[in-house]
């Protein structure tokens, strides 16, 4: 009987994001995954940069196996740092006897600690990212000198790259990675768990709407993410604010929380209800969210690959989203007047007429079927996919002779013919 392919995990905590892809590849035929997590982020509470103490509320540990892993202080780390370092990683991927191992990054101890094992035993690593150079020109010119001397090294360190979008893709090349070891992946989200749950709770989904219309002609715009600097939660206010003086329909939606609520609370009581904060909202109920509004936009001035649109375009939400956030490109989940609109960054003018532009139903209509079309073909089984063909190219690399094509068997020549 042939054994399983191995593949062990090696993360900082579970995500609402990445679960679902290790239970699913779990459940392939002729693999089993061994998950470490690091430590127990988002699990005993929430998350900070949200000002949320709620742990989330979805599944997130069931369908595969998984253990966290202490610290050298004997105590299970509660958020992800630098310097995180699990000792008992070598004795636990040792144990498992994987044959290959995926990390998402260089960032912890940990981390670099399997990078290192995996050399010394010949383990085969696979990486993928969210990086892009459009966060890497926002950085010191100090910081882009070091990422060029060391990051052609360190990223040649992995056997194989799935990535997770266009601007990753660039990315990955910059930083001397070859095109032959990447294999085009994305960063997921799971389709069948936001369908199924807008399916089965249309009514909820209607009194939401009504909740956060004036009227049957509102059209909304969500604004969701952590309140915080980075993600320019003002300019969509102010953009909001500015599209409803020429078109009155036009209403925002916030989602979210973090160091900034109070001054966000502070512009809003100024206002005339152009922009209503509902605050946090747990995982379970953000599908629901998505499905009341109208558009969804990221006003974001750096992020390598904002999930949240990819969760929205999967509740068929058409995006608007800066062109600072890293996941917009020809073949990318958004791609500019065919699904959604990107705007530059920092100009307000411009988001202002995007948010107007899809104020017309015909338009907003067709990039919201659209929104649907593209994320379906970039969803948690595209990246399921990825991983099953890296895998392939592991298992054809360490054995050959089963994996070579066999020679077509040739009719024999009669000489004494003719």
């Amino acid at each position: 009987m042939t054994k399983p392919f191995r593949l062990g995990v090696v993360f900082t905590h579970p995500t609402q994001h990445h679960a679902p892809l290790w239970r699913e590849l779990n459940q392939q035929p002729g693999l089993s995954v061994q998950t470490f997590y690091l430590c127990n982020e988002n699990q005993t509470g929430g998350d900070r940069q949200l000002g949320s103490t709620e742990p989330w509320d979805v599944d997130l540990l069931s369908g595969y196996p998984h253990e966290f892993l202490k610290t050298w202080t004997g105590q299970t780390a509660s958020e992800t740092t630098k310097g995180l370092l699990n000792p008992a990683l070598i004795n636990r991927l040792t144990r498992a006897q994987v044959d290959a191992v995926f990390l998402p990054s260089f960032y912890t101890l940990s981390y670099r600690l399997t990078i290192l094992l995996c050399k010394l035993r010949g383990i085969p690593i696979i990486m993928q990212n969210d990086a892009t150079v459009i966060t890497d020109a926002q950085q010191s010119s100090l910081r882009r000198l070091s990422k060029a001397a060391l990051y052609p090294w360190m990223y040649n360190l992995a056997d194989y790259w799935i990535s997770s979008g266009d601007h990753n893709e660039i990315y990955l090349r910059h930083y001397g990675v070859s095109p032959d070891v990447v294999v085009r992946g994305c960063y997921p989200v799971d389709r069948d768990r936001y369908e199924t749950t807008i399916a089965q709770n249309q009514d909820e989904i209607q009194r939401l709407r009504q909740s956060l219309s004036w009227d049957e002609h509102t059209i909304l715009y969500c604004f969701t993410g952590k309140y915080i600097e980075r993600k320019n939660p003002f300019e969509f206010i102010e953009a909001i604010a500015r599209a409803h003086q020429q078109d009155a329909r036009v209403r925002g939606v916030m989602i979210g929380g973090g160091e900034l609520a109070p001054a966000i609370d502070r512009r809003l009581a100024e206002m005339n209800g152009e922009v209503v904060n509902i605050g946090f909202v747990n995982q379970s109920k953000l599908p629901l969210h998505y499905a009341a509004v109208d558009v969804f936009v990221s006003t974001s001035r750096s992020d390598p690959h904002p999930l949240v649109i990819s969760e929205a375009m999967a509740a068929g939400c058409p995006p608007i989203l800066s062109d600072r956030c890293g996941n917009w490109g020809y073949s990318d989940t958004v791609q500019h007047r065919y699904n959604g609109l990107v705007y530059p960054s920092g100009n307000g003018a411009a988001l202002t007429q995007a948010i107007l532009t899809l104020t017309d139903p015909q338009t907003r209509y067709l990039y919201s079927d659209r929104a649907r079309e593209i994320f379906a073909g970039q969803d948690l089984n595209f990246e399921l996919q990825a991983f099953l063909k890296v895998i392939k190219q592991i298992q054809a690399r360490s054995n050959p002779a089963k994996t070579a094509p066999q020679a077509t068997p040739q009719t024999p020549i009669n000489v004494n013919s003719g």
